[in-house]
């Protein structure tokens, strides 16, 4: 929707500046001119004996008041619309902050500064008292100030101009002959630099919400740079892009996609792939096969955890509020009727339609999802926004998730307790 890409694409963003603006000049100028007009037709009024000029004089200026009048409460009418719409949509937010972002026409990136003061703010802040986390902590240390006009997902800025830049690199007819002309995948990987070529091959054994959010990014910067297909076990498959492959597509002009969500099962745990991230963008766990670029929802819980070299076998408490859940838990959404018990997971798995996401980042109104199911290729972007509602009940919470994902049900897995971020 419009009002959900506004602060993510730099050109609706600029129109909105440009919008923004000419309301505020039409604010000042607007007023003058109408006095000026106003002034004229009062003399003429005066001095004139003729009734019919009399009657046409005072007509316009009521006209003219009218306009005044309208110029003046035109910011309040705005404010009163931006109210009307709410904090759900990014365009209110864009619409609020827009005077103080710079754009940069020579750049795919935009900054604002009231970004730039809130990270510098946020980074003067350690907590490390569990009770600050609850609906307090803004959980991202990352720099995710930056857009672009070419990717849609919001990476980090360095991150970002990283996957932009290798949008076209590989697909599934020139895959072996662009790895092996830079002497394998290791060496293809460090060429591409970032968090890529430091974490290829190597886990991320940090434990803050930073290195999760990192090796969130590094799984799905690779997908994205890939242009990767979601093929669901059983049965559903989309492309990179939608209903039509995306330039950018790994299977673009291909009939690999074809054969592997057709005919070989479909889903990374379903043909075997492994849990190893690393292995299956180098083709190492399928054999030099290309044909395995696709995954389910869960494979993106495995991965993260895999890369961060994290033990899923114990699970830590549940909670079943919206407001407890941290960076890290893995999100559970199905349809299993009246016996659902958050707390308890037997009861979770007899549902026939069913959504795995995990947590990316946590806020003091919501938290942002990431989604590596079906809505990945669909709409290239990973994140979701799931905001808490006004009223604190489980009943609200559980409407609040039914309203964003479609699912009356869910429940979340605990593996492991993040440490707050020290930006």
């Amino acid at each position: 929707m419009v009002l959900d890409i506004t602060c993510t694409d730099s050109g609706i963003l600029m129109i909105t500046k440009i919008i923004k603006s000419f309301f505020y000049w039409l604010q000042i100028i607007g007023p003058i001119l109408a006095m000026i007009s106003l002034a004229i037709l009062i003399t003429k009024s005066v001095t004139t004996n003729d009734s019919n000029n009399i009657k046409k004089y005072q007509k316009n200026i009521i006209n003219s008041l009218i306009a005044m009048a309208m110029l003046f409460f035109l910011p309040y009418l705005m404010d009163m619309s931006m109210q009307l719409i709410g904090n759900k949509t990014s365009f209110t937010s864009c619409w609020n902050s827009i005077d103080n972002v710079k754009l940069d026409f020579g750049s795919n990136y935009i900054k604002t500064e009231r970004e730039q003061q809130a990270k510098k703010e946020k980074a003067t802040k350690a907590y490390t008292d569990t009770k600050d986390y609850h609906g307090k902590v803004t959980t991202s240390c990352l720099d995710l100030t930056c857009t672009s006009r070419v990717v849609k997902a919001q990476f980090s800025c360095d991150t970002l101009k990283i996957v932009e830049k290798h949008l076209y690199d590989l697909n599934a007819q020139n895959f072996h002959k662009v790895i092996n002309s830079y002497g394998g995948f290791d060496k293809y990987a460090k060429s591409i630099g970032g968090i890529f070529g430091e974490y290829y091959g190597q886990k991320i054994e940090g434990r803050t919400e930073k290195d999760f959010q990192i090796a969130a990014e590094y799984v799905l910067g690779w997908m994205y740079m890939y242009g990767w297909d979601y093929a669901m076990p059983g049965g559903r498959h989309v492309k990179w892009g939608g209903k039509h492959y995306a330039k950018d597509a790994f299977y673009a002009n291909s009939n690999y996609a074809v054969e592997h969500c057709d005919n070989e099962g479909r889903g990374s745990q379903a043909t075997g792939m492994g849990t190893n991230f690393d292995g299956v963008i180098s083709t190492e766990n399928q054999g030099g096969s290309v044909n395995k670029m696709a995954s389910a929802c869960g494979d993106l819980e495995v991965f993260i955890y895999n890369k961060l070299n994290i033990n899923r076998k114990k699970q830590l408490p549940k909670v079943s509020r919206l407001r407890d859940l941290k960076v890290g838990d893995c999100l559970f959404f199905g349809e299993g009727g009246p016996k659902w018990d958050k707390y308890n997971e037997k009861t979770w798995y007899h549902s026939e339609s069913a959504h795995n996401v995990v947590i990316g980042e946590v806020y003091s109104d919501h938290v942002v999802i990431y989604d590596g199911g079906s809505h990945y290729p669909s709409n290239k972007n990973y994140k979701r926004n799931l905001y808490f509602p006004k009223e604190d009940t489980e009943a609200a919470d559980d409407q609040a998730v039914k309203t964003t994902f479609g699912y009356s049900y869910w429940g979340i897995r605990r593996w492991y307790n993040f440490k707050p971020s020290s930006c």
